[in-house]
């Protein structure tokens, strides 16, 4: 099941780079219509990516998300080491991502309303209730300095950031082996 709860990923993946904070509510749900009718229809595999890639094109902040997945290593890289770490990183998070629509199944998705935990913080918790269990996702947006956009920076999906799972992996990783060896593995 958890498999199934990762393609939900794309769900939050329709978010322009930048909502208000007041209209993170319908964003959420209006994309999750969206996305699931996709998924729905009898298009191939490929069409649908096609479609939900179409639809995601201004994704959330991948910058942020490469930063914190690479931790204390993101100081020491270049300019340039940096832009093909984010580039490699997000190419991964999507192929990764896209590859679970065949588990799609048709489970009924639920977002709750944001709740803001910090003035700089919130977060949409959804339920994805299956045949058997229902399963809680949790989008965390941040508030972009200076703006009023919110832009998502993680997921948690039954207890595990997708973030802090990437860091660790990638640290661990970086003990034995070279950043460019990362790169290539990514």
């Amino acid at each position: 099941m958890i498999k199934k709860l990762l393609l939900i990923f794309p769900l939050c993946l329709t978010l322009s780079m930048g909502i208000e904070e007041a209209n993170i509510e319908f964003t959420m749900e209006s994309k999750t219509d969206s996305i699931t009718s996709i998924l729905r229809t009898s298009l191939s595999s490929q069409q649908k990516r096609e479609k939900i890639v179409d639809s995601v094109k201004n994704v959330f902040d991948y910058d942020t998300m490469a930063k914190i997945s690479l931790g204390k290593r993101w100081k020491h890289l270049n300019n340039s080491e940096k832009k093909t770490f984010t580039k490699a990183f997000t190419k991964k998070l999507q192929q990764s991502y896209y590859d679970k629509l065949e588990l799609y199944t048709d489970e009924q998705i639920t977002n709750n309303p944001p709740q803001k935990i910090k003035s700089n913080r919130i977060v949409v918790k959804s339920d994805v209730k299956g045949k058997d269990k229902t399963y809680e996702i949790i989008y965390k947006f941040y508030k972009e300095r200076g703006k009023n956009n919110w832009l998502i920076y993680d997921i948690n999906i039954s207890g595990v950031s997708m973030i802090q799972s990437y860091r660790k992996q990638f640290s661990e990783f970086l003990k034995t082996k070279s950043f460019d060896q990362l790169i290539r593995s990514l």
